[in-house]
């Protein structure tokens, strides 16, 4: 039997010190941060009466050089904590890896015998599609991922792994480094570019792509300010950190159809001179007008939901928690909730009180007109065909987004 239960209505959930740290500018190292962006009591994923799953976010603004970043920030501790049922919440397309190794095969950087180190490497899956005839290397903090991919792929000759990516060594020399959104995770970013460069000859290609705050006028509610996200770029604070590392970019791609800024750098002089404040600043006021608009729009998607006592939704990842911090769908007094989900790690579960089960659900109940909330906003309309398949009426479902673009 389905139990439906109002928002919020588990009591356990905590918070825990320990789960973030206080830091410096990550691109001037200064110390003069001026809020931006905040939310209290932020849940990662599903309620715990055991493991602290609540912080506060505050994402701020560098008065020095208008650099954007979390502050406080996850700590080792914190990231391991708060992410551990990320599951299916991270990820690129299918084709993006091809449209990567094409990039690099254009600038003769998967050349026979070429070393490639890809940082942020996970199980090596991106590792394993480079050609056969260049040496593969790969990094990365996450112990088990590496393990895998040892097992995965260590038959093909390729090398991984685990270590910090600001300490780690190499017994060899790379001629190309690879960083694909990762380095806006990373709490240090300066201390791993530097790292980098002292294991660079002063010929080796360094590859860095990041979203940035100029191409982040999206419509998602998830907005710029990606919870999954350290520090948060743009073009300026890209390349002043890079300079800081005794890095210079050489080229630079925009992605049209989502949001990576590319560059390709080779090693130079550390300058400690970061410029491009007042644009920055004027971006960001620009974006945050964005964002509201973004907001108001998909709290216009549930005023169809007004009088309804019961809504399903499907969805119980990150998504699903930012329209409980910016939206009023929890607000309604009386309201109950049921969430689907398909990742087995959230499946059994619950969030902010309201059970979250398999999709097989939707098959074995007639839901009549009770509401389907899509959650989600890559993947609405994997979701929508589903829940059609399902059986369900999709008249009943809410699409809060008319269109996407996701990396």
């Amino acid at each position: 039997m389905l139990v439906w239960n109002p928002i919020d209505s588990f009591s356990g959930n905590f918070t825990d010190p320990a789960l973030t740290a206080r830091r410096s500018c990550p691109v001037c190292g200064g110390d003069n941060p001026v809020s931006v962006v905040e939310m209290r009591d932020f849940q990662f994923f599903t309620d715990s009466a055991v493991n602290p799953k609540r912080v506060r976010l505050c994402d701020v603004r560098c008065d020095d050089c208008a650099a954007l970043y979390l502050n406080p920030a996850y700590t080792p501790c914190g990231f391991q904590t708060l992410f551990a049922e990320a599951g299916c919440s991270y990820g690129a397309t299918a084709g993006r890896p091809r449209e990567q190794l094409d990039w690099l095969s254009e600038r003769g950087l998967l050349h026979p015998g070429k070393c490639l180190l890809d940082v942020g490497c996970y199980d090596g899956r991106f590792l394993s599609l480079l050609p056969a005839t260049v040496r593969k290397v790969g990094v990365d903090i996450d112990k088990p991922a590496i393990e895998r991919g040892r097992l995965h792929y260590g038959a093909q000759g390729i090398e991984l792994i685990h270590g910090d990516f600001d300490s780690f060594k190499l017994d060899k020399q790379v001629d190309a480094i690879t960083m694909f959104h990762v380095l806006e995770h990373l709490p240090d970013p300066l201390a791993t570019l530097r790292n980098l460069r002292k294991l660079a000859t002063s010929m080796t290609a360094l590859v860095v792509e990041v979203p940035i705050l100029e191409n982040g006028f999206t419509n998602d509610i998830n907005g710029f300010f990606s919870v999954q996200h350290m520090t948060h770029f743009s073009r300026r604070s890209l390349a002043n950190l890079l300079a800081r590392a005794g890095w210079s970019i050489e080229e630079r791609l925009e992605q049209p159809d989502y949001n990576g800024c590319r560059v390709l750098c080779r090693p130079a002089p550390e300058t400690d001179s970061v410029t491009g404040a007042t644009e920055d600043r004027a971006t960001l006021a620009a974006y945050l007008r964005h964002h509201r608009d973004v907001v108001a729009d998909v709290q216009r998607q549930l005023t169809s939901l007004a009088g309804a006592e019961r809504i399903l939704l499907w969805g119980g990842g990150l998504h699903t928690e930012l329209l409980y911090q910016l939206t009023d769908l929890f607000r309604v007094p009386g309201r109950r909730f049921l969430i689907v989900d398909s990742d087995p790690l959230k499946q059994g579960k619950s969030w902010r009180g309201i059970a979250i089960c398999a999709p097989e659900i939707l098959r074995a109940e007639e839901w009549g007109e009770t509401p389907l909330v899509i959650s989600s906003y890559g993947g609405q309309n994997a979701i929508h065909d589903a829940a059609v398949q399902a059986g369900f009426k999709p008249e009943s479902m809410v699409r809060l987004y008319r269109k996407f673009r996701v990396y």
